[in-house]
């Protein structure tokens, strides 16, 4: 059993972030991040929560810059890779399994990933992957360093705040990566819809390392 990512309060929500969706009876695309954080933060409110998962495979509208734009055709990345978890910001983040720290960096275009780290996690000699922890808070950066050891349950980071998280409401961004075809920190969290088949092989749904939740409940059906 991996273990916990993010200790949330038992009772955290999961959110619907799909295209044409709203919070709070709104619309929330073309949203800036204080409006968006704002019917996020009403909507964990009104369930009683300080905690909402964000779905895995998920196609959204959020992406607005042209870090989602796409050189070979008129479609913009959408498909979500991730598992997102919003929380408060400065909340800690451990890693759920024994890890080498495989990349450190602070991707700093709008609505990247801002600070992030990938750990390396070896289940055997020749098998190996990789979990990805993007919208963190600056003082990661100087928390882990690449070929650091982590074991299972240390802290490796804490949520970011806007704008230096990338610009979005206070979140983690989790995924779980088999190959990072040499991409290192620019591996996407997002796919083209027309690709999504191919980048969600590489990326496959991380549900089962937050157990708190029903696995179906954290994936795009």
């Amino acid at each position: 059993m991996p273990s916990t990512i993010i200790k949330t309060d038992g009772r955290a929500i999961v959110l619907d972030l799909s295209t044409g969706a709203k919070l709070c009876g709104k619309d929330i695309a073309g949203l800036d991040v204080a409006e968006l954080g704002g019917l996020i933060n009403q909507t964990m409110a009104d369930a009683g929560t300080a905690f909402a998962f964000g779905r895995y495979a998920e196609p959204r509208e959020l992406y607005s810059s042209d870090n989602f734009a796409s050189a070979a055709s008129a479609e913009s990345r959408s498909i979500h890779m991730g598992i997102d978890l919003f929380c408060a910001a400065e909340t800690p983040v451990f890693s759920p399994l024994d890890a080498t720290v495989a990349f450190v960096a602070n991707n700093t275009k709008e609505l990247d990933y801002g600070p992030m780290v990938i750990l390396r996690h070896t289940v055997e000699p020749a098998n190996e992957f990789f979990t990805l922890y993007g919208h963190l808070g600056l003082e990661t950066l100087d928390r882990v360093s690449v070929g650091q050891t982590i074991r299972a349950g240390e802290q490796v980071a804490t949520v970011g705040t806007p704008p230096t998280n990338g610009n979005w409401p206070p979140h983690l961004h989790f995924q779980r990566i088999n190959d990072l075809l040499g991409l290192g920190v620019d591996f996407p969290g997002v796919a083209l819809r027309s690709q999504q088949d191919y980048w969600l092989g590489l990326s496959p749904s991380p549900a089962k390392f937050f157990p708190e939740c029903d696995a179906a409940s954290l994936e795009y059906r």
